[in-house]
């Protein structure tokens, strides 16, 4: 029966059996909350993308593409700078984990996350202060030995934190491994200077040409300072064991890249080179080998092929295409020559077990090779010179003894970077250092907070599966290319190979982003449900609200969601919020239905005079 257009007494307006108020009315809805009928309750969960998943220093990467994408340029570099000291330098050396692990690989092409970091970082560069301040001083202080990129990490969280900090480097300028391990072509100076000129501008104080062990010592450090970060890195070269390797003509990776950094070197190099290793360091040294003037650079290796190198596939392929050859499943065991190098003896070899990870076996009954060179460079790794360290806390393996959070036993000193994560199964990359730096500066604060260290036991769901996501929403697009520096240009200077991303490249990459598992405000529930059962303030992840008293549970929401955060979760599993009642009129107590008590109360109204 129709009630329009017809005078409704006053009190038939109040909540009746049997009659049901327009839907007009002020309280229809209260009296009538279909979530009653509901069995599975939408909920907004979001989960981990595996982009922030893989990431080194757990960067919130989706979070940045999400404000790149909407032209929020300062608001994504800020954002990045909570977990990165330094986007501009990551932007570029980065192996970028985060990209082999972006479910838009299993799609199309993995997002050129790296490269929207970058942008990010420039962007920062050419910022007059940066957004991070110096936290609220707490009287305290504390040394960091190293600015490389685990020292330079652990320092910018704690000048956040409020700690009066002090780096102690033992090179002629800051950076570390950043400074002197990687090229110009790769990381220019200049940059590098400005993040140090960052970090300095936070109240850091940075003192180079001073070397823990002889400049200052363990009790030095102990006795001025509330608190230590060890962040030496792995500085002396792993040998070949090689007859010979002794001679003029020989060099070490990390050596020869090092002073070429700091500016410092003397090294002529003759037409023919010969780089042992198969890791990036090994790949940096060949192609700065072709800058530096030589002919003929050759890569020697134990691997068998390139798919076996440890080093990165894009800077493999670059090294192929500048020029580098290859030589496969050799070992060096003498360099040849009367005092100066002229040849390398080369014996076939292999891996006695796990590619990388295991003993080498170096076939002596097989006819040696003779391979003609003016120089060799030698870079298969590094390892930690601690001499300096008491006793007590080096290890069977000769680095620093410390548990799980970094801390050296109960003293206040930690470990991070290279020198912490050597033979741990990690690999041996910038973002890990920094990640390492950063987890270890806010293990410190705890301590000096009095707290306890606990690990992590918040479960994490990362969100792998395509079909977590409804991919109808995301049309295939291709992956935007950097460009590069012409072939023919490279090996003739110093300058970038890799270039920036313009504007607009960076924000039509960061639209190619999924969103893995997390809420991107693309206002898919709030348009596609039929009630509307869906409110927001704004349109913003964080805002979205179910309106469960009238939420049915029909699944619409859930199953248009494109990124996953939607899920449906039992109504049994809830103890708040609407529950289903026993009829469409229940009034036992309890029940959560509004219109329970209405009836209930009805009489005790007193009467209306009609």
């Amino acid at each position: 029966m129709s009630t329009k257009n017809t005078h409704i007494p006053e009190w038939l307006t109040v909540p009746f059996a049997g009659i049901t108020p327009a839907p007009s009315q002020e309280k229809g809805q209260d009296l009538f909350p279909t979530g009653n009928w509901r069995s599975i309750r939408p909920v907004y969960r979001d989960k981990l993308p595996p982009c922030n998943n893989a990431c080194g220093t757990n960067e919130k990467i989706q979070g940045y593409l999400d404000l790149v994408k909407r032209g929020k340029y300062l608001d994504a570099y800020a954002l990045i700078k909570e977990d990165m000291p330094f986007p501009s330098v990551t932007g570029r050396v980065c192996y970028h984990p985060c990209e082999q692990a972006c479910n838009r690989g299993k799609y199309d092409e993995a997002i050129s996350i790296r490269a929207v970091e970058r942008f990010l970082g420039d962007l920062g560069q050419a910022l007059t202060s940066d957004v991070v301040k110096p936290g609220k001083p707490n009287g305290k202080k504390v040394a960091v030995v190293g600015s490389g990129p685990a020292g330079h990490s652990a320092a910018y969280q704690l000048a956040r934190l409020g700690y009066a900090v002090t780096i102690f480097e033992k090179s002629p300028k800051a950076g570390g491994l950043n400074r002197g391990g990687i090229p110009d072509w790769v990381l220019p100076q200049n940059i590098l200077d400005r993040e140090i000129e960052r970090l300095e501008q936070l109240g850091i104080e940075i003192k180079t040409g001073v070397e823990v062990g002889k400049d200052i010592t363990w009790d030095d450090l102990k006795k001025n300072y509330d608190a230590c970060v060890l962040a030496v890195g792995l500085t002396e070269p792993n040998s070949v064991r090689a007859e010979g390797e002794d001679k003029e003509g020989v060099l070490y990776g990390l050596s020869f890249l090092r002073d070429i950094g700091m500016g410092t070197s003397k090294v002529k190099l003759g037409a023919r080179v010969a780089v042992i290793g198969g890791g990036n360091t090994a790949i940096d040294c060949a192609r700065e080998a072709l800058r530096q003037g030589a002919a003929e650079v050759t890569m020697i290796t134990v691997e068998g092929n390139t798919k076996e190198m440890p080093a990165s596939p894009e800077d493999l392929h670059d090294m192929v295409e500048e020029g580098v050859e290859l030589l496969h499943g050799r070992s060096v065991t003498a360099v040849l020559g009367n005092g100066k190098v002229e040849a390398c003896q080369l014996h076939k070899a292999r891996f006695s077990g796990a590619i990388n990870a295991s003993p080498i076996t170096v076939d002596r009954d097989a006819p040696a090779e003779r391979f003609v060179v003016d120089n060799v460079i030698i870079a298969i790794g590094q390892h930690a010179s601690l001499n300096w360290l008491p006793a007590e806390f080096k290890n069977e393996r000769g680095t620093i003894k410390m548990d799980k959070f970094g801390r050296l036993g109960d003293t206040n000193f930690f470990a991070a970077g290279d020198i912490a994560q050597v033979g741990s199964g990690q690999p041996l990359m910038v973002v890990n250092a920094v990640g390492d730096g950063k987890r270890v500066a806010f293990n410190l604060d705890k301590v000096m907070r009095g707290e306890k260290l606990q690990p992590r036991t918040i479960p994490v769901d990362v969100i792998f599966d395509l079909n977590r996501m409804n991919m109808t929403y995301f049309p295939h697009f291709p992956r935007v290319q950097q460009e590069m520096l012409p072939t023919e240009k490279r090996t003739k200077t110093q300058d970038e190979v890799i270039q920036a991303f313009t504007e607009e490249q960076a924000v039509e990459e960061a639209n190619r982003c999924f969103s893995c598992g997390t809420c991107n405000a693309c206002d898919n529930c709030y348009l596609v449900c039929p009630e509307p059962c869906i409110a927001r303030p704004e349109r913003s992840n964080g805002m979205y609200k179910i309106l469960v008293d009238y939420c049915k549970g029909c699944r619409v929401c859930i199953e248009e969601c494109p990124t996953g955060c939607l899920e449906g979760v039992p109504e049994l599993d809830f103890d708040t919020g609407v529950v289903r009642m026993d009829t469409a009129f229940a009034i036992s107590p309890g029940l959560h239905g509004r219109q329970a008590q209405e009836l209930k109360n009805l009489g005790d109204r007193p009467a209306k005079n009609i």
